[in-house]
């Protein structure tokens, strides 16, 4: 039997149940290097025998096990492998059974998706909302947009940053090219660790959009700027480097750092109350960075499509494995709010995707309530009922309305303010009041 990379752990695993002792997953670690390969890397004192039975009857594993299978982290030549505070916990389906293993994975590429969750948010930073989604063409721009205008209408200062690099939106959505800051945030990336950052950089990064009475303001940190618009021929080039790790003075940086060192040097001096990311849509790497390295906010858009629910199984498959990294007055699963974009008026239509989004994240996010003493409303379980309004899986439904099929906020004809009561009314009171209902 050949065997593929989806076998090889699971197979891996269930040798190793049979044959090793009872304790053996205690302490040792199964490690996937960046070719896909998996080694057992010991940290515990293993009987030679057993060792060397094991190796003998591993040759059926095929390329995606490493030879020897059993190494050291001195082997491996990273000594951080000797702490476990550094594992992750998989969870793995043998044939018999579920249960986690101590797991550590490297990459070449998307390095910021198995960093974990990062629940601290980036000191003296505003409350930062990520508005996300597995699939373009659900309004996501245009609900980040209009939420911008609703919030800076009432006296708040909003930073939108656009960090859908391969397709902006709204960059173009809210600045036209005579407003575009020089620099946009894929000169960010690609100069990082390069050249020098300085303060007049940072400064011709963002750009007003809107200004009204109430001292409310639109800034926008668009992808791309000026520099951008004027040098096309540079663009792809500049995207095939943003997402490149750097190396300053022994310091690795990914993409992830260089966001939160980004949004850290703009509002050092801009001061915003409020910060909307625009994030690409899909698994893409740079999603690792909004979704997990933020300490924000997740809005997941979706329409109720099959599409929808498929993709998001990918996703919330993958966090599950951070879920029992947490602690319940800490836990990052309180920050993700469902989205019900382009939905039709009306209880069915609401409901008919409330099932399936209480569907996925109870097989993928919610605890197992069934033999688990912390039963449903004790301290310990993080699971929620189908109608349960504060529930992650209850969606916001943002309404249908053919008057946002081509939104342009920067025309001279203005959609009606009922309009926009109509189909974003309770969207935004919902959003604002999840930012600022802590204010005094």
């Amino acid at each position: 039997m050949t065997i593929r990379y989806d076998d090889a752990l699971p197979i891996l695993v269930d040798l190793l149940k049979n044959s090793m002792p009872t304790e053996f997953f205690t302490n040792n670690l199964i490690y996937r290097d960046a070719d896909g390969v998996l080694s057992v890397v010991l940290r515990d004192e293993i009987p030679e025998e057993l060792i060397s039975n094991f190796e003998n009857n591993a040759s059926h594993l095929g390329d995606y096990i490493s030879s020897p299978v059993f190494l050291t982290p001195d082997d491996l030549f990273d000594t951080d492998l000797q702490d476990k505070t550094n594992d992750d916990w998989e969870l793995v389906s043998t044939q018999n059974e579920q249960f986690y293993i101590r797991y550590v994975e490297k990459r070449i590429v998307g390095s910021d998706w198995v960093r974990g969750i990062l629940t601290d948010t980036i000191p003296a930073v505003p409350p930062i909302i990520v508005f996300a989604s597995l699939k373009g063409g659900v309004g996501r721009s245009t609900a980040l947009s209009v939420a911008g205008f609703e919030f800076a209408n009432r006296g708040k200062k909003v930073l939108a940053i656009d960090l859908d690099l391969e397709a902006p939106g709204i960059g173009s959505i809210l600045l036209n090219h005579d407003s575009l800051p020089e620099f946009g945030a894929l000169d960010y990336y690609v100069e990082n660790g390069r050249s020098e950052i300085s303060q007049d950089f940072i400064d011709n990064l963002c750009q007003s959009s809107y200004k009204c009475e109430s001292g409310g303001e639109i800034y926008v940190l668009p992808a791309s700027g000026k520099r951008c618009h004027d040098h096309p021929e540079n663009v792809l080039g500049k995207i095939s480097r943003s997402y490149l790790e750097t190396n300053e003075s022994g310091t690795v940086k990914t993409f992830l750092d260089k966001t939160r060192d980004m949004i850290s040097a703009v509002c050092s001096n801009l001061s915003p109350d409020v910060i909307f990311i625009d994030a690409r849509a899909g698994l893409n790497e740079t999603t690792a960075a909004t979704i997990q390295g933020l300490g924000a906010d997740i809005l997941f858009f979706g329409i109720d499509t099959p599409q929808t629910w498929e993709g998001y199984k990918y996703f919330l498959s993958h966090l599950a494995r951070y879920k029992n990294r947490t602690t319940l007055e800490n836990d990052w699963r309180y920050k993700i709010k469902m989205i019900h974009a382009k939905a039709n008026p009306g209880e069915e239509s609401e409901k008919a995707y409330r099932d399936n989004s209480f569907d996925l994240f109870a097989s993928y996010l919610y605890d197992e309530l069934a033999g688990n003493e912390n039963a449903e409303g004790l301290p310990d379980a993080f699971s929620f009922d189908l109608d349960d309004y504060s529930a992650p899986h209850y969606a916001w439904p943002i309404y249908m309305s053919e008057a946002f099929y081509e939104y342009d906020p920067q025309s001279s004809e203005k959609i009606p303010k009922n309009i926009i009561e109509k189909s974003y009314g309770d969207f935004i009171e919902r959003l604002y009041d999840r930012v600022f209902s802590n204010d005094a």
